[in-house]
């Protein structure tokens, strides 16, 4: 058995150094300029920017592009430095531009491992499991990603401990998937739970009684007897017979629900060994008070899942309140106690579970496994070479070669020996195939891409997982690499549920939601308790990716992100933007009136709330993330030097005030220039992104600047000058989305092709599904 195929310890080998190695002379002229002109500041034992170029075969094609700007510009060397002579900057600049053209030198081999969003999602598709409480990457680590996207190569590393993680991770998938713990179809049976003796949530806000439990807490409860996890996966009825009691035992004194109908859920559950429990609520129901009836609710139960009940709108610390009123002599201590509480519950009378409902036989995950619609016949050494085949021609997204196939029936054969059992032995040599490079690698090579690297890339780009059938069929026949066949797939994904993986995975790290919640205001802090109480954050991270949808389903122009005449909005958010709106929690489009402070990507509460560190604004930080996240051109990070701007916690000065005087570091200068004003305009919104006027210490704020040589008098103004930058913006986020799909950062070359895709999307009035597609339909998706 080849073991290195199993268990690899992957080593990516950069094409760029062997480059060098055959290169022609015409580049033998640039490393002894950047010798002379630039390694004193970018070499070995100093790093300005994190840039070093004593050593060409380290330098990436986006390296070589920066180098070409600042040579071509004369941005460096810097003004004080000795200065090369115009002639020599000019032929210099011509050979990097060369260099940054060539993909013999600018474009490493292109192997890059699934970030834990794709490998939980191919996992999934993969073995047909469905989208639930289960997570295939709960025992992967984190993606320790620095910078730019969670698809970049160069952040994506391996380790051995990693290899471990997933190989344990795709063995306990396999055992989900495949459950049968002897090959009989499956039977549905019901099961009637005792619902006097529910348990978990907490006992001190729980009666049991013979034949029922009130649940008068918070918490989720579920069947003490041992059989409440199902061992066949599948779809299940979940009944539960409930009424709404004890309203009023308390009476003047109210506890939640004090108003409306006592709500009840359905949820599920899934407790796994050394990780914490899983649960999904399926449904809620609002009960009648002292009107029992049944509830019932279809939903996927995995094999060891349970469901659970539970008072979704009870007291959160009932003995707290209790406790509260007796020190206020509002009650009586001597007829209510905090040890016993009687307030409002759900009193569960029934508890059925009946399923699994119309069982397939072979269940679905088997026959996405094996891909055949009968159980397979493990005996027959035929049928188990072609069901290794075909799984390793889905696991590794492309044909498996011979040499593939018996490698692993190698090993399928030495797992047999040591079980005698071939269901046992498929799953470990199923996941000795999904902790190979092969199935954890996503691989290109340089030029135009062949057809299944081609499905493989779309796909994990609109999708973030493998490609499906028709996408595998395509590329198996050629066919993908016929424009209009493309293009309608192109057309088809857009279309599909699954791009809201590329919705949620390009939106959230572009524009940094990753970061909100970070650094919350402190929840004792009045001025903020309705962030806490009427979860702000949720509601803000929502409002973004709302828009974000809006804007690209809608194919609105991408300025709308600059600025907008209208928000997507719910009522929570009606509320902290003081805007009129007659919906609820469902988010809407509703138009602004004409100067409202709100429209586009710089009103919403996710970015002013990143942006700030929970007890004050940052203007600084405010202003950079236009720069970086709107225009792509971020300034450079700040001398070692220079010390860190310290905030006046007293009051005393403004921060305009506190920033005039950090200017005036001669280091500080030209950055600051830039940035201070815009974020100086957003400090009209507090640490929550509420509206304000002046400073709680009492003076008025000031949001006035200036912006590419145009005055500005708030934030209002502001968004029009960006909106008059649209083609910048445009460009920029074409790059992101480029760098996004790629996994790399782009080289000229590429820059070339952006162009080229800003070009047409202008002429489209940079809508931004048109501009997608532009992208998509371009050498920059079709090539390494």
């Amino acid at each position: 058995m080849n073991t290195k195929t199993l268990f690899p310890l992957v080593c990516l080998v950069m094409l760029v150094s062997a480059a060098w190695g055959h290169a022609d002379d015409q580049y033998a002229p640039v490393q002894p300029f950047l010798n002379r002109y630039c390694v004193n500041c970018h070499g070995a034992t100093k790093q300005k920017g994190e840039v070093r170029l004593d050593d060409m075969a380290e330098i990436d094609g986006a390296l070589w592009s920066d180098i070409y700007d600042q040579i071509h510009d004369a941005n460096m060397p810097p003004e004080d430095a000795r200065q090369p002579s115009a002639n020599e900057r000019a032929d210099i600049a011509g050979l990097v531009l060369q260099i940054s053209r060539d993909e013999a030198f600018s474009i490493s081999t292109g192997y890059r491992r699934l970030n834990r969003r794709e490998f939980r999602n191919t996992v999934r598709d993969l073995l047909g499991l469905k989208p639930g409480i289960y997570d295939p990457a709960s025992r992967v680590f984190k993606d320790d990603v620095d910078g730019g996207f969670d698809t970049n190569a160069d952040e994506l590393v391996i380790s051995n401990e990693l290899l471990l993680e997933y190989l344990e991770s795709a063995e306990h998938s396999l055992r989900m998937a495949l459950f049968l713990e002897d090959l009989t179809p499956p039977v549905t049976r019901v099961v009637d739970f005792k619902p006097g003796r529910l348990q978990g949530g907490d006992r001190r806000f729980t009666t049991n009684k013979k034949k029922s439990t009130v649940l008068r807490g918070s918490g989720q409860y579920y069947a003490s007897e041992g059989a409440r996890r199902v061992t066949i996966a599948g779809n299940y009825r979940i009944t539960v017979n409930a009424a709404g009691v004890d309203r009023n035992n308390y009476g003047r004194m109210k506890f939640p629900p004090a108003s409306g109908p006592i709500r009840m859920g359905i949820g599920t559950r899934l407790d796994s060994e050394g990780q914490q429990s899983t649960s999904n609520l399926a449904e809620s129901f609002d009960l009648q008070d002292g009107e029992f009836k049944d509830y019932s609710v279809v939903v996927w139960l995995e094999n060891g899942a349970y469901p659970w009940v539970g008072f979704l709108n009870g007291a959160g610390k009932p003995a707290s309140s209790i406790r509260q009123a007796i020190r206020q002599r509002k009650v009586d201590p001597k007829e209510v106690s905090p040890k016993n509480y009687l307030g409002p519950g759900v009193e569960v009378t029934g508890f059925r579970v009946e399923g699994p409902l119309d069982p397939d036989w072979p269940p679905k995950t088997y026959r996405t496994v094996f891909q055949t619609d009968e159980m397979p016949d493990f005996g027959n050494a035929e049928v188990r070479a072609s069901l290794i085949e075909r799984f390793l021609t889905r696991a590794f997204r492309r044909p498996a070669t011979e040499q593939d196939v018996k490698d692993y029936l190698e090993y399928l054969n030495r797992q047999y020996q040591q079980t005698s059992d071939w269901h046992e032995a498929f799953i470990k040599t199923f996941a000795a195939v999904m902790a190979s490079h092969d199935f954890l690698y996503i691989k290109e090579e340089i030029g135009p891409l062949p057809p299944f690297e081609l499905a493989s890339r779309l796909s994990y780009f609109l999708w973030s997982t493998m490609p499906d059938t028709e996408l595998f069929q395509l590329a198996s026949s050629g066919r993908i690499l016929n424009a209009e066949v493309y293009a309608a797939q192109v057309d088809r994904m857009l279309h599909d549920r699954r791009t809201d993986e590329f919705v949620r995975g390009f939106a959230t790290q572009w524009l940094s939601l990753d970061l909100l919640g970070t650094m919350p205001p402190d929840i004792k802090d009045r001025r903020y308790a309705a962030y806490h109480k009427s979860k702000y954050e949720a509601a803000f991270r929502s409002e973004t990716l709302h828009f974000f949808r809006h804007v690209l389903f809608e194919n609105q122009p991408v300025g709308d992100f600059l600025d907008s005449d209208y928000v997507i909005i719910n009522n929570t958010l009606a509320d902290v933007y003081k805007l009129p709106f007659e919906g609820g929690s469902e988010f809407q489009r509703v138009s602004l009136p004409k100067g409202s402070v709100r429209g586009g990507l710089l009103g919403h509460g996710s970015i002013l709330a990143l942006t700030s560190n929970g007890v004050e604004t940052l203007p600084v930080t405010r202003g950079h993330w236009i720069l970086d996240e709107l225009l792509g051109t971020p300034p450079p990070a700040p001398p070692e030097e220079v010390p860190a701007l310290v905030p006046d916690l007293n009051g005393v000065d403004t921060p305009r005030d506190q920033l005039v005087r950090h200017r005036k570091a001669p280091a500080c200068f030209e950055c600051h220039k830039q940035m201070d004003p815009l974020g100086l305009a957003l400090e009209s919104f507090d640490v929550i992104g509420r509206h304000r006027t002046k400073y709680e210490t009492g003076p008025k704020i000031d949001p006035s600047g200036e912006m590419f040589g145009t005055r500005f008098e708030d934030v209002t103004e502001l968004r029009e000058i960006l909106r008059s930058q649209e083609d910048q913006f445009a460009k920029s986020l074409i790059v992101k989305l480029a760098e996004y799909a790629k996994g790399r950062r782009l080289n000229r070359r590429d820059l070339d092709l952006v162009d080229q895709v800003a070009a047409k999307s202008k002429a489209d009035e940079y809508r931004f599904e048109s501009m997608l597609r532009h992208l998509l339909m371009s050498n920059l998706m079709s090539e390494r």
